[in-house]
């Protein structure tokens, strides 16, 4: 019986899901716009939601965006620009004109952002729809369709940018895309994922670069720089840079370091990490220390309380309307210490876990005292982070503070 059942719902389910795609796909072929946010440079009628109209203040914005483009800057400039001009970008110009005023991206313009309406056909009174989709009613994983499948309608609604305009801009954009393609497919680098800029906590990312040198050889290196300084065209943080070659002789050094120092005198390795851990922590551990004590013994006098006001109850000591009040404050006291004691209890587990975490980093490190190469299973295996400052230069000498946060035990 309960698989008959399931066998209806299930059908159910997929009639339901091909009746909604009908009529969804139904209205696109009529040229009506379906999504729930109009694209930047546009709104939503106010006669009807499923035409676009121009909206002026971001429609200007999105002409002087062709027209620096048509100029021959590139992506990540033109967002530098917008950025230095205070331009917000499209989720928050519709969160501040047509949302609540707030929203959970960033304010910046980046060069994904640009190249993405640098290429959307939408702004020459192209509608095209259908793009994407769910792979089932079961799977709403949203898949690309192919394009044999997208809807089009060409003059759906007016247009922000003109014909000549936007075919010099698509010449610029295909040249640029013909360069890209040309390029070294994308690898990943020694410490993809384990780079952080130190000064607005955004990941490094590689760069593969050649250089020719005058006795015709060619030397093939690896940097990596912050990524909000590139996505943003240099608008914002700065450079980090730095060359492959020299953070894996400065991790490889340090792990040998540490390695030889735990082989030779593990336990005052330990006692030093430890005192490290609790020192920072040492009052505060004691004042946790004596509100769990606190807080058990209340949750006795709780419980003998609750246990006395149903005697009290039974007895007729006291009224039932009484007894509710009573025992519902009572409860309440008691899920609040109960949640508390709960946290302090976690945080001192995790005190405890921490130690053993310490003895854990030392058992893996002494395997490197004698290290000679580094790859990328060691780093995974004992690197949870680095931290990557910015290059100075101090009395004529070059400086950049690079911080190595290890699995287990964090900064050593």
């Amino acid at each position: 019986m309960l698989h008959f059942r399931s066998l209806m719902n299930d059908y159910h389910l997929k009639d339901l899901s091909s009746k909604v795609k009908s009529v969804l796909h139904a209205k696109k072929k009529s040229g009506q716009y379906l999504a729930a946010y109009a694209p930047y440079g546009y709104r939503k009628s106010e006669e009807d939601r499923h035409k676009l109209v121009i909206d002026g203040e971001s429609a200007a914005v999105v002409r002087q965006i062709f027209q620096m483009r048509q100029s021959g800057m590139a992506y990540g400039k033109i967002a530098a620009a917008l950025n230095e001009k205070g331009i917000l970008p499209p989720r928050w110009y519709w969160a501040v004109h047509y949302g609540n005023g707030s929203c959970k991206y960033s304010r910046l313009w980046a060069y994904a952002t640009v190249r993405s309406l640098l290429n959307d056909d939408i702004y020459v009174g192209t509608l095209t729809q259908n793009c994407t989709g769910s792979r089932s009613y079961k799977d709403k994983t949203m898949i690309r369709k192919p394009e044999s499948e997208w809807i089009s309608h060409e003059g759906a609604h007016e247009a922000i940018i003109g014909p000549e305009l936007w075919e010099a801009v698509q010449k610029i954009n295909q040249a640029a895309k013909q360069i890209s393609a040309n390029n070294t497919p994308p690898q990943a680098s020694l410490f993809t994922g384990k780079l952080v800029c130190a000064d607005c906590g955004h990941p490094l990312v590689a760069a593969r670069e050649t250089q020719r040198r005058k006795n015709g050889t060619v030397k093939h290196y690896t940097s990596y720089f912050c990524s909000r300084f590139a996505t943003t065209g240099h608008s914002v943080c700065s450079w980090h840079r730095i060359f492959e070659i020299s953070l894996k002789n400065l991790v490889l050094s340090e792990i040998r370091a540490h390695g030889k120092a735990v082989a030779a005198d593990e336990a005052a390795v330990l006692d030093k990490l430890k005192q490290h851990i609790q020192s920072a922590s040492a009052a505060q551990q004691e004042d946790c220390r004596q509100e769990i004590s606190r807080l058990r013994r209340r949750l006795e006098e709780l419980e003998q309380i609750t246990a006395k006001l149903y005697e009290d109850k039974v007895s007729g000591a006291i009224s039932g309307d009484s007894f509710s009040v009573l025992i519902q404050k009572n409860e309440q006291e008691r899920i609040q210490k109960s949640e508390r004691l709960d946290s302090l209890l976690a945080g001192e587990r995790k005190a405890q876990q921490d130690i053993a975490n310490i003895h854990q980093w030392a058992g893996t490190i002494r395997q490197y005292l004698d290290l000679q190469e580094l790859n990328r299973e060691i780093i995974e295996e004992l690197i949870d982070r680095i931290e990557v400052g910015e290059r100075t230069v101090i009395d004529g000498q070059r400086h950049q503070d690079i911080k190595i946060y290890y699995r287990f035990v964090g900064l050593v």
